[in-house]
């Protein structure tokens, strides 16, 4: 016989708690979709800029553009206005609702170095 020990209040101790097998299946799946929308943000850092970037302009529209000259708004409206060189496209390229991160390298005139569509989430910022 094995002696019992004894208990304040008495009785037996309660029964294990045992977690349904749906309970189980919803948590397992919850993680999972979890794990994947980290994935997939994480997934949506941009590239590092190009060697040689001095500076760069991001979540930037672009409200005026000349074959020598480029004004671009940010989403505080602070107003950039660069004098371009021969590596900016034609302006016919950039549209009205288009925000973008330009990466630049400033001499006498302003290179572009490259530009790339705004992820979603840097847009709120």
């Amino acid at each position: 016989m094995i002696p019992r020990v004894h208990r304040p209040g008495g009785g037996d101790p309660p029964p294990a708690r045992k977690v349904p097998l749906l309970r189980r299946i919803v948590i397992f799946a919850a993680i999972f979709a979890f794990i994947l929308l980290l994935t997939k943000i994480a997934n949506q850092i941009p590239p590092p800029p190009p060697p040689g970037t001095a500076f760069s302009l991001k979540v930037q529209k672009v409200v005026e553009c000349t074959p020598f000259e480029i004004t671009l708004v940010d989403n505080h409206n602070a107003v950039t206005h660069l004098v371009k060189d021969d590596s900016w496209p034609d302006c016919s390229v950039f549209h009205k609702d288009d925000v973008l991160d330009f990466y630049l390298s400033r001499g006498e005139q302003t290179k572009l170095l490259s530009y790339e569509k705004t992820v979603w989430w840097r847009k709120s910022m």
